[in-house]
């Protein structure tokens, strides 16, 4: 396994990071309960040192998982997880908090989830537009001052956000989407995350399912899906007039993958970690032989030609979407509320 600075020589961290957004099981179907703790650890013994979580993914549930499933290798690895997102049950929607005592009380919350007394790294995981990020980043600091948090990140900041968190402490990541589909963090964000010594968490390394290759034209997402909306993040992945012709892509991308003896999805991960930016790639395991899998792909040695070719086909595709992208406010799955 290779690892790669997170923003501080303390951080470490694998080239391939552990998701816990399915784990959760909110918006990708039923948790897979039973295969979290072997696959947890089937990860640590592969290499793996970095867990991602958050307090939205299934209301904790997540992180209640992958605490259980730490507990007596706690040291073995770095826990990040994540505040901002909070539930409104009167609603049934999700709405951004990012106020001082809500920071606070997300944090011990957290804490309670994953039966830890601290984390690693705690992340803002949307932006506030209704709380100065300066009075959300001063309670993190607190909360640094008093153990509870080692370091800081923000997750979806552009750049001049991420600054005005940086002027309160430092940041050692921006959590942003980024595989072959979706290109448009590497080309907004990335420089100031070099610029600053931020590193990039990357996540839908496998482009929400796309890049997986068991999509096809014919499938018919869950009601809960989130993907069912067309859009990730913005961008119409999903949509029915751009959802064959990315197939089609992908199509071009499977076959590319077989000539060096490669699967689909590792020629996507392996394109991901090609950037010197990204610190870490985060998949969503299901099972230990996905961990198995990504691994392979992180020690593969991929001939120029073949990605050069992966490259060009997916851009191509990137550029199409880009026409019909929806506004930046967009939440992805999330539901705004006043």
């Amino acid at each position: 396994m290779q690892y790669r600075k997170m923003g501080t020589p303390e951080l470490r961290v694998s080239v391939v990071g552990f998701g816990g957004w399915p784990m959760g099981g909110r918006f990708y179907g039923a948790a897979m309960d039973d295969e979290a703790t072997s696959t947890i650890h089937a990860a640590i013994d592969y290499g793996i040192n970095l867990f991602d979580t958050a307090a939205g993914y299934g209301f904790g549930h997540s992180e209640k998982l992958m605490g259980a499933a730490l507990r007596g290798r706690r040291d073995e690895v770095i826990v990040v997880t994540k505040f901002g997102i909070e539930h409104d049950p009167s609603v049934q929607a999700n709405r951004l908090d990012a106020r001082p005592a809500t920071v606070r009380r997300s944090c011990e919350c957290s804490l309670r989830n994953l039966g830890m007394d601290h984390v690693d790294v705690f992340l803002h995981h949307w932006p506030d537009p209704d709380t100065p990020i300066a009075d959300t980043m001063g309670t993190c600091k607190e909360l640094v001052d008093e153990g509870k948090v080692r370091f800081v990140g923000v997750s979806n900041y552009t750049p001049e956000k991420m600054a005005e968190a940086a002027a309160v402490l430092p940041m050692v990541a921006n959590q942003v989407g980024y595989h072959m589909l979706d290109r448009r963090h590497a080309e907004r964000r990335f420089p100031a995350c070099e610029e600053h010594g931020v590193g990039v968490m990357a996540y839908g390394s496998l482009a929400h399912g796309v890049l997986a290759g068991q999509l096809t034209a014919d499938t018919k997402l869950d009601e809960e899906d989130w993907r069912g909306t067309g859009y990730a993040f913005g961008l119409p992945l999903f949509r029915a007039d751009h959802l064959p012709r990315n197939l089609e892509v992908v199509h071009q991308v499977r076959s590319l993958a077989q000539q060096v003896g490669l699967e689909l999805p590792q020629l996507a991960l392996r394109w991901v970690i090609e950037n010197p930016t990204v610190s870490t790639a985060l998949v969503g395991f299901r099972n230990p032989g996905e961990v198995a899998t990504a691994v392979a792909a992180a020690e593969a040695d991929v001939p120029a030609a073949v990605m050069q070719a992966a490259d060009a086909a997916t851009r191509a595709a990137y550029e199409r979407m880009l026409a019909d992208e929806l506004p930046p406010a967009d939440l992805g799955p999330l539901r705004r509320n006043a």
